[in-house]
């Protein structure tokens, strides 16, 4: 499986137009702009996830429909998933993966969770990736979808991909 971890794009800061809950954060115009960018550069990579998951928190939510909404035909099948929710176990996380039966998966999440699966994945707790805001961390696990069964292959920023 090829699996995408995709960092939420930018998001309105607490107490900011009123809102006062971390889970309902929506995306900035420039977040929106971020997901645009990332789609285009995705699909013009050749990424072609059959499935998309989201965290259930609104940011992560709207990073991905906006990156969907962007996409050309055939358009990845979209999930809310508790379990990309903020603290996510990494091991149930997998195992759900696993059985999606997918060969290419992209999830949209929260750090610094999703560097933390990352480093799970590639079978060290001291990697330290940094995923930016609309980041993307591609990780390859062709033997199974546990600790140490991955490699990265992917690390980008939005200034990467909006030189695309």
């Amino acid at each position: 499986m090829d699996l995408y971890l995709i960092r939420h794009a930018e998001a309105q800061p607490l107490g900011e137009n009123g809102i006062e809950e971390d889970e309902a954060r929506p995306l900035t115009d420039a977040g929106r702009a971020q997901c645009q960018a990332l789609s285009a550069a995705l699909q013009q990579c050749g990424v072609r996830p059959g499935r998309m998951l989201t965290s259930p928190l609104l940011r992560a939510k709207q990073t991905a429909e906006t990156v969907l909404h962007h996409w050309a035909a055939p358009v990845p099948l979209l999930a809310e998933c508790e379990l990309l929710a903020p603290g996510f176990k990494h091991r149930k996380l997998a195992r759900y993966l696993k059985d999606l039966n997918e060969d290419v998966v992209a999830v949209v999440g929260h750090m610094p969770d999703l560097a933390e699966f990352a480093a799970w994945l590639i079978g060290s707790k001291k990697a330290q990736l940094d995923l930016d805001k609309a980041g993307v961390a591609g990780i390859r696990c062709q033997q199974g979808l546990d600790k140490g069964d991955g490699l990265l292959f992917w690390l980008v920023s939005p200034v990467w991909y909006k030189l695309t």
